[in-house]
């Protein structure tokens, strides 16, 4: 494990595909608010698919903490709006590992009133979405 901890090709900044950190930009610069940016993008099929196209192939770009943190939030945001709170839905380590960790993620998504997913899932102990469907972890 240390390895993967002191490895010198350990990813040690955020990465966002290029296609899609432009197409982001572009709006912001142009609309401001970050939400609204995102919207813009999300409402354009051509914007839209030309960054989902690009999964997969590379294009990664080294984007500043603070700018990757505001495109999360952002879409966060902008999916609550639009879709309501229950189409975010999220993982946080097991309480085993970090129980800060797990506290933090778990909060959060109560506060926003989002599901929270089991961790069992994350890593794959369990048929996905088992404790969902049936009510048990184990």
């Amino acid at each position: 494990f240390s390895w993967y901890s002191y490895s010198p090709t350990r990813v040690r900044h955020p990465y966002v595909r290029g296609v899609l950190l432009e197409a982001y930009r572009e709006a912001r610069r142009r609309l401001g608010d970050p939400v609204l940016a995102w919207a813009d993008v999300q409402a354009d099929p051509e914007r839209r698919r030309a960054y989902q196209r690009a999964r997969g192939k590379g294009g990664l770009v080294r984007a500043s903490w603070e700018e990757a943190t505001e495109i999360v939030a952002a879409a966060h945001v902008h999916t609550i709006k639009e879709h309501g709170p229950d189409r975010v839905a999220g993982f946080s380590p097991i309480p085993a590992m970090s129980m800060a960790s797990h506290a933090a993620g778990a909060r959060f998504h109560s506060l926003i009133g989002a599901p929270m997913l089991s961790f069992y899932d994350w890593y794959a102990d369990l048929p996905v979405a088992s404790p969902q469907v049936f009510g048990d972890q184990t």
